[in-house]
């Protein structure tokens, strides 16, 4: 029986899912620190946390769309599957 390549495939995309949104949030957080203790010291949540938010969100969207062709389940290898695997 063949092993599935599927649950590796999803383990790798929540991964870098999780990884993206962590990466993109301290990215918000070193380039823009300054307006966020800025707004967090006027009683201003909403802002920051949406920013967080959106910054989190682009980071596991742009980690998740570059897996790598090789760690895909429908990648064949260099042979494909006609060269008798």
């Amino acid at each position: 029986m063949k092993n599935s390549k599927w649950p590796d495939f999803l383990f790798t995309v929540v991964v870098r899912f999780v990884c993206g949104i962590v990466l993109g949030c301290l990215a918000l957080c070193i380039f823009d620190w300054k307006g966020v203790l800025r707004a967090f010291s006027r009683d201003d949540t909403h802002g920051p946390l949406i920013l967080l938010v959106l910054c989190g969100l682009a980071g596991g969207i742009v980690a998740v769309f570059t897996v790598p062709h090789w760690q895909t389940p429908w990648y064949k290898g260099i042979r494909g599957r006609d060269d008798g695997d």
